[in-house]
């Protein structure tokens, strides 16, 4: 900066030669530059998208995983009247972790889908990344959390 609190013509200068040598040295035409002070490029938008989305679906499988064991432990005590009881809170709880699992792995397709869409990374990777998601979603979001009638009576 100099002294009247302005970018200096070099430093500019050297922004943009910094910014050519670094989308010079991508991968390939799908390499995008970050453009600097006017925000990320869609491409790292998507990645960062997908990528928190990924990163919160497995934290919400692993905790989950724990739930559903306390659930079988808790289902087997018989705890409960039909209405109130300990795995019946567990259960609500359990319900949304999978509804949270199905929304974040709908933010993974559709940031997926757009980053496909503008070729932002290898289809290979963006394959693998989506299919982790369809997994993650089948084992926690579609599974059907039992409840045995006999508890019940």
């Amino acid at each position: 900066m100099n002294r009247h609190g302005s970018i200096s013509h070099r430093a500019v200068l050297g922004l943009a030669l910094a910014t050519l040598a670094a989308f010079a040295a991508g991968t390939g035409p799908t390499a995008a530059a970050d453009l600097g002070a006017y925000g990320a490029s869609p491409c790292a938008i998507y990645a960062q998208s997908f990528n928190g989305a990924l990163r919160s679906i497995r934290q919400t499988a692993r905790v989950f995983r724990a739930h559903e064991r306390s659930f079988h432990r808790l289902k087997r005590v018989r705890a409960n009247d039909g209405f109130t009881g300990p795995d019946i809170a567990l259960n609500a709880v359990m319900s949304a972790e999978q509804v949270d699992v199905a929304t974040g792995a709908t933010e993974v397709a559709i940031s997926v889908q757009q980053a496909r869409r503008l070729g932002c990374f290898s289809p290979a990777r963006l394959n693998e990344i989506e299919n982790e998601a369809s997994r993650i979603k089948l084992e926690i979001a579609e599974e059907t959390i039992w409840i045995d009638l006999v508890t019940f009576r």
